[in-house]
């Protein structure tokens, strides 16, 4: 197994750096003081534990955990803050914070609790392709009513299986197979989940998964595109993990 990530979101920039100076080695670590950048570390980093400051400046801790729980994004969660109110409790309990220390946090404790939560995820952690994909296909924003969302699942995990294999010859007719339909109807069902998810995209989100235009823009991707870009981030991510 590789190193875990662990992302350290706190606004006080002497803990931050004195809890990293004590990790790093044993963890593959990223940093961050502002909320705004904190979300956009947990899209593209994607942690397996967060130690989040719920103050943190721009954009509050709770916030953070709300829109990263809207794009499937569930790291293990080790709360700080200066003080606790029934809301607080219930926003824990809601968006699955695992542990809550009150600061200022003394760094010995904070490490017992991250090696505590290290070894409960590393005995949790079984890895679901389907559900991966399920979780990134929502992030996009590809409707789940829509046939095309299904058969995208299912596209995905052929190409991440063979991504060598031709997307209108090969990959369309076994998705067909595997779903009772026909090789026509998958990829024009497959053209109208990406291009429902396209007209209402969030720009920057999109232009972490694909690539942008000289504008600045994230051009429509074709199937193919949007399949094997997919398919090519979530079979990495496997990989790296079996390290």
């Amino acid at each position: 197994m590789g190193m875990h990530k662990l992302l350290i979101a706190d606004g006080t920039e002497a803990f931050r750096l004195a809890l990293a100076d004590h990790l790093r080695g044993a963890y593959a670590i990223r940093l961050s003081h502002e909320g705004h950048d904190t979300i956009e570390q947990l899209y593209t980093f994607q942690p397996d534990i967060l130690v989040l400051d719920l103050m943190l400046p721009g954009l509050d801790g709770i916030s953070i955990l709300q829109l990263a729980a809207e794009a499937g994004i569930h790291p293990v969660v080790l709360a700080t803050t200066r003080y606790v109110s029934e809301y607080v409790l219930d926003a824990a309990d809601r968006l699955g914070i695992n542990y809550i220390m009150m600061k200022p946090c003394d760094i010995r404790a904070t490490i017992a609790r991250i090696a505590d939560m290290t070894q409960h995820k590393s005995n949790t952690c079984v890895s679901d392709p389907k559900s991966d994909i399920a979780k990134l296909l929502m992030t996009l924003g590809i409707p789940t009513k829509l046939r095309g969302y299904i058969y995208l699942q299912e596209a995905i995990i052929e190409a991440m299986r063979d991504p060598h294999q031709q997307i209108t010859k090969t990959l369309y007719p076994a998705v067909a197979d595997l779903t009772g339909s026909s090789p026509v109807q998958v990829e024009r069902s497959i053209r109208s989940a990406i291009t429902s998810a396209w007209n209402t995209r969030d720009e920057q989100l999109w232009r972490l998964y694909f690539q942008s235009d000289c504008s600045g823009n994230v051009p429509k991707p074709t199937n193919g595109a949007f399949i094997t870009s997919l398919a090519s981030r979530l079979a990495a991510s496997s990989e790296a993990s079996k390290q």
